[in-house]
């Protein structure tokens, strides 16, 4: 049975279709929305793109063709269900398929920015994955693991050009180091907590193509909980907008 919403990322103002009995967007999602630093010009790649919200809600911050790659069918079709309903068809663009057969649709050295939120958890990890099969490929790399993530980034992106991603710190050093191999740099980090005592749940970083070293910024830690545990001023703002 399906469980139909429309929802709305912040305060992007663009209505993201989903079906919660198979996957919707959660803080991570709207965490990367608002980190995210699109290009204004060129284009737009949102690889593992779901039901397309992160990619279909920025739009509200460029005016760039965005594409939306996703594996999934239900997926991709409640993204191009938002597509139209968010009047969009002339700006953001469905692609479904494996992110391994991108350039099929675009160009190696033609993507100006990629975000991607990708799945977190290797196969061998203890989790429950049968009772949803949507959900498991999300979340786990079943279609597509770390290396082939990164190397699509690789592939697609331009020269100094951005992607940005949202992952685990406890991969970090695998991260990193398949980083190195593809050519990217880690241009950004900020860790976020849920309270401040708390150890960091999730990190989100901004990488840069290219050949030479870049310098590493760290800022300072996303709390999203104050003692109370209500939401911080700042999450307050990144989660409703006000």
């Amino acid at each position: 049975m399906s469980i139909n919403s429309q929802d709305v990322i912040s305060n992007s103002g663009i209505i993201i279709n989903q079906d919660k009995e198979l996957y919707s967007f959660n803080l991570d999602t709207i965490l990367l929305y608002n980190f995210a630093k699109p290009a204004k010009k060129g284009k737009i790649v949102d690889l593992c793109a779901g039901n397309g919200a992160i990619g279909l809600s920025l739009a509200a911050k460029t005016k760039a063709p965005i594409y939306l790659v996703e594996i999934q069918k239900q997926l991709a079709d409640l993204s191009q269900k938002s597509i139209a309903e968010n009047h969009l068809e002339q700006q953001v663009y469905s692609i479904n398929d494996d992110l391994k057969n991108i350039q099929k649709y675009i160009d190696h050295d033609t993507v100006d920015t990629v975000v991607c939120n990708p799945p977190y958890f290797k196969l061998g990890d203890k989790t429950v994955i049968k009772d949803n099969p949507v959900l498991a490929i999300a979340r786990h790399e079943l279609k597509a693991n770390l290396t082939d993530i990164l190397s699509t980034i690789k592939v697609v992106l331009k020269e100094n050009s951005h992607a940005y991603l949202v992952y685990r710190p406890e991969r970090l050093s695998e991260l990193f180091s398949i980083m190195t191999q593809q050519r990217l740099q880690p241009k950004k980090m900020r860790f976020v907590r849920t309270t401040k005592s708390k150890d960091a749940n999730l990190v989100l970083l901004d990488l840069i193509k290219t050949v030479k070293e870049a310098s590493l910024k760290v800022e300072p830690d996303l709390v999203i909980y104050d003692d109370q545990h209500r939401l911080t001023k700042e999450a307050s703002l990144i989660i409703n907008g006000k």
